[in-house]
């Protein structure tokens, strides 16, 4: 064999073995597609059982787990994940895409056996509390309703994780609707029973206001509500509750010599004997109320802003008579304007009568709780105190400053009904202003904060009070000396003061800027009509009215000549009465300045302006036409009003027609023939012109008029002149209704 045949027959067996390699791995891929996609519809059949074994639209009743199905399904997703394994990488993200819905109704089966399994749990503890309640034992009751509660916050979170909401409510409705109901017939049975059994320990423990509170807050359950045991549970309470020492819960005072006791419990009898108050107050009498809470005690004269105990079988409890005291109600909105050396006692009445929900009062800084209905508060410093109300829902506080050096400006005080520590209503007061009295010295550009001329005193920014002692001090606006009474009318708020305070000898004030807040303005009666030149009005007297700044003056000026002044009342309104120039313009000035300033020149003018035009408003004239006279119908006939004119005729103004859609007006022929003809009515039509209107009479039809036949003449139609008798709905833009005098007549139509 040569060299050259010997390279051909290795070249062969190469490719021949080549070849031979080749094949089997070929195969092996071709079967490797052909399992997945055998796994892959496997996946695909599975999935779609389980999607439908899971919902009510399928299979599902709400109650059976579908393991077989579910595992099937996941079995066959591991199988395929495994062989997907085996492939190429494109082909990997291919398959996996494909298991991506399988997968997704595997998690929703495993919400869907979740939640079953919730519902058995629950299940089994609503049975659990059943039977209890048939065993009618309330320890186990409760232990059962504690335990059923608990699993019941825990597992209704998974009832909710169920796909679908017809699935959803399939298994919620079958355990939660039972249990739900369950708890509601049996909270108040177990809240008593609760409360009952905490009670008896707190009176172990010598806890016998959280006892007294607990005993009521049960007894309120049982008298708002109808109970499985009530018979029993009453029974238990009833026993408890005398068992609890009668003790003094509250006392208040509602006059001078009338004190209300509350005890923690009913009592059944008292005497005057029973009660004893110190400092050398006598209890006179002692009446029970009908459901033995309270005693009305009569006793002799208390001493204001003495502190008296009262003591009642070793208990004790006391209160503070007020001094001086100023009575204000909730509803009342007037401004409290006080020095804080005084006493306030606030009274909030809350509608119905609410047991045992407390009522919150705020307390705002600055303010100093005295007490609370006639009890000694004993908070330092509180921001909020809980009352219980009398039965009636009243609260009464008294207060003061908390510093009489320190004034406390705008405050409000709130009494806030509690319901379960929830706000249910508020009653707030009106704002509460505590003055401290100023002391001697001098004052430099103060803000005024209240000013009461009938009490002779002011109040700068600061919350400081300057008394006025009337003729002995001296008085200055803007530095020009003024009289005590014009000083008193110019001082307003948030005016700037200085001076000299002296607290018996003369003082000196100076108002140094006048602080204007208030822009003087003319009632909106005057307000000038569009298309008019002025305020319109007939007859030569008019009434000025108007608003300003408080206590201010106002200057009136006519047709640039000063007239008079008038002062603006505390609410900031004026009036004047004066006299127009008739069938002319008038033009009013006004300008406002401080009380007791003098008449402001022309250069200082910048006052409100008020033109007034005076004079009738008349029919001047008609013009139809040169026509024979013998048929008004579809004809156009001119009305003229007549221009208001000086006596050397010089137009001043021209009144505008205002339309009613119902205008009319009456004619009479000289046969006796009355007709009224209407706006928009029968083809008659009013229309505006610029120097009064036209009317277009409606067509005659079949010899019948467009208008009303008011009086019928001799042949019953219109012809010759024609006397215009009235014409009504036509006025000017101030209301003025048009005056035709006697004679007018059409013509020429």
């Amino acid at each position: 064999m040569n060299n050259k045949t010997m390279k051909l027959a290795i070249s062969t067996a190469i490719a021949s073995s080549v070849f031979i390699a080749a094949t089997p791995s070929n195969q092996t891929n071709a079967a490797a597609a052909t399992n997945i996609d055998k796994l892959m519809t496997n996946v695909q059949n599975a999935s779609t059982v389980l999607k439908w074994a899971i919902s009510v639209e399928g299979s599902a009743d709400g109650v059976t787990q579908p393991w077989t199905q579910y595992n099937e399904a996941k079995n066959a997703i591991a199988q395929a994940e495994a062989e997907i394994k085996k492939l190429s990488f494109s082909d990997q993200l291919t398959y996996e895409a494909r298991l991506s819905d399988p997968k997704i109704q595997l998690k929703r089966t495993q919400g869907y056996l979740d939640a079953i399994t919730a519902s058995t749990k629950i299940n089994e503890k609503t049975s659990a509390l059943s039977t209890a309640v048939d065993e009618n034992n309330l320890e186990k009751v409760e232990k059962a309703y504690h335990e059923m509660t608990a699993e019941f916050r825990k597992q209704t979170i998974l009832l909710d994780r169920v796909y679908g909401q017809s699935t959803r409510d399939k298994i919620r409705n079958a355990v939660k609707g039972p249990a739900e109901k369950l708890i509601k017939e049996l909270k108040n049975d177990v809240t008593v029973h609760m409360l009952t059994k905490a009670a008896v320990e707190d009176m172990r423990v010598s806890k016998q206001a959280e006892a007294t509170r607990k005993i009521n807050e049960a007894q309120a359950i049982l008298d708002a509500n109808i109970l499985m045991w009530e018979t029993t549970l009453q029974k238990s309470l009833d026993t408890v509750t005398n068992a609890v020492p009668v003790q003094i819960s509250s006392i208040s005072r509602a006059d001078n010599t009338t004190v209300i006791v509350k005890f923690n419990r009913a009592v059944s009898t008292i005497k005057a004997t029973d009660f004893t108050i110190d400092n050398a107050l006598s209890v006179i009498n002692a009446v029970l109320s009908k459901d033995g809470l309270s005693a009305t005690l009569t006793t002799s004269a208390q001493t204001p802003s003495i502190k008296y105990t009262v003591k009642y079988k070793g208990s004790s409890s006391s209160y503070t008579v007020p001094g001086s005291i100023v009575p204000i109600q909730i509803g009342d909105t007037t401004t409290q304007h006080r020095e804080t050396s005084e006493v306030l006692a606030l009274s909030a009445t809350f509608a119905g009568s609410y047991g045992n929900n407390t009522v919150r009062v705020d307390i705002p800084a600055g303010v100093k709780l005295l007490t609370i209905n006639g009890i000694e508060n004993v908070i330092s410093g509180a921001k909020n105190v809980n009352v219980l109300p009398d039965k009636n829902g009243k609260v009464t506080i008294t207060f003061t400053a908390k510093d009489v050096n320190t004034a406390a400006l705008d405050k409000t005080i709130s009494f806030n009904q509690m319901v379960n520590s929830t706000v249910v209503d508020t009653l707030t007061s009106a704002k509460i202003n505590f003055y401290a009295l100023a002391k001697a010295g001098t004052m430099t550009n103060k803000k005024i904060h209240y000013v009461d001329i009938n009490n002779n005193y002011f109040v700068t920014s600061d919350g400081l009070k300057y008394k006025l002692k009337g003729s002995s001090d001296s008085y200055r606006n803007e530095g020009i000396a003024i009289s005590s009474d014009s000083f008193k009318s110019a001082l307003d708020i948030e005016d700037t003061i200085s001076g000299t305070y002296q607290l018996t000898s003369a003082s000196s004030f100076n108002i140094t800027e006048n602080h204007y807040s208030v822009g003087l303005s003319v009632d909106s009666k005057f307000a000038r009509k569009s298309g008019t030149t002025g305020y319109r009005m007939i007859g030569k007297d008019i009434e000025l009215i108007g608003t300003g700044q408080p206590n201010y003056e106002v200057f009136f000026f006519k047709n640039g000549a000063y007239l008079s002044k008038v002062k603006m009342n505390s609410t900031g309104t004026w009036k004047y009465k004066t006299t127009v120039t008739q069938n002319d313009i008038t033009d009013f000035t006004m300008i406002q300045q401080p009380a007791g300033k003098a008449t402001p020149s022309i250069s200082d003018w910048n006052g409100t302006t008020l033109r007034v035009v005076e004079g009738p408003f008349n029919l001047s004239s008609i013009t139809a036409g040169n026509d024979n006279e013998e048929d008004i119908s579809n004809k156009v006939v001119a009305f003229n009003i007549a221009p208001i004119t000086r006596a050397n005729g010089t137009t001043v103004a021209q009144d505008q027609a205002v339309i009613s859609k119902t205008s009319s007006i009456t004619v009479q022929d000289s046969d006796g023939t009355q007709v009224q003809f209407t706006n928009n009515e029968s083809g008659t039509l009013f229309t505006n012109t610029t120097k009064g209107f036209n009317i277009k009479f409606g067509p005659t039809v079949e010899d019948k008029l467009a208008g009303k036949i008011l009086k019928d003449g001799e042949d019953g139609t219109l012809s010759g002149p024609l006397d215009v008798i009235s014409v009504d709905g036509v006025s000017n833009a101030y209301g003025f209704i048009l005056k035709v005098n006697t004679g007018f007549q059409i013509k020429g139509y």
